[in-house]
């Protein structure tokens, strides 16, 4: 992804939650709060977070043998977050110093289901929707049959982190984010509605 591209998704998201922090200022402590991420946004979190190997997101890396996404792509969808990316592949197994093993390239679709623990942003439910290339989707299948537990099924998105820098150190304010607490989030087609009860304190 082009550094203006990034720079105008972080800059949607600040814009997103500047007007939270005003909010918060005039509420008490622990009082629920709303965010409520676009599009944009929740791109910018997943490539920030989840593809924050220069660019990739690996699902696999077991020495030699790897399996990672990049050029990712995020759309919403009712209950699901769907995430279209271009996979790399070597998948064998791990012989001294070299993955005895094919390789595999393939436009994927993957989606997983959002829901919140504590700070955390949870994709779990993850699963492959689709496979452009047939023998990357063949090798993918049986990899999975054989240990389904080959490839992550959840992922964490911390959303605190996102409050913290862009929200209070953006915003120059002194205070300091105490307590970040998921309540409850809704994910549509236009965007995630994160409900939250959050504690700040200053000096």
């Amino acid at each position: 992804m082009s550094t203006p591209t990034c720079r105008r998704l972080t800059a949607q998201v600040r814009i997103a939650v500047v007007t939270l922090s005003a909010l918060a200022w005039t509420l008490p402590a622990a009082a629920q709060s709303v965010l409520s991420l676009g599009p944009l946004g929740v791109q910018t979190l997943v490539v920030q977070q989840l593809f924050d190997r220069a660019g990739r997101w690996y699902l696999i890396d077991d020495g030699r043998c790897y399996t990672y996404l990049e050029s990712p792509r995020t759309q919403l969808a009712a209950e699901r977050l769907v995430l279209h990316a271009h996979l790399s592949s070597r998948l064998g197994q791990t012989i001294g110093n070299m993955c005895a093993g094919a390789d595999f390239a393939s436009n994927i679709t993957l989606s997983g289901r959002l829901h919140g623990g504590g700070h955390l942003l949870i994709l779990d439910d993850i699963r492959i929707d689709r496979v452009d290339d047939e023998s990357t989707r063949n090798a993918l299948n049986l990899a999975l049959q054989l240990d389904p537990q080959v490839m992550p099924h959840a992922a964490n998105i911390d959303v605190s982190d996102l409050v913290r820098k862009d929200v209070i150190a953006a915003g120059g304010s002194p205070a300091r984010l105490d307590e970040f607490r998921i309540v409850n989030i809704t994910t549509r087609a236009d965007a995630v509605v994160i409900q939250f009860d959050l504690r700040l304190s200053a000096p």
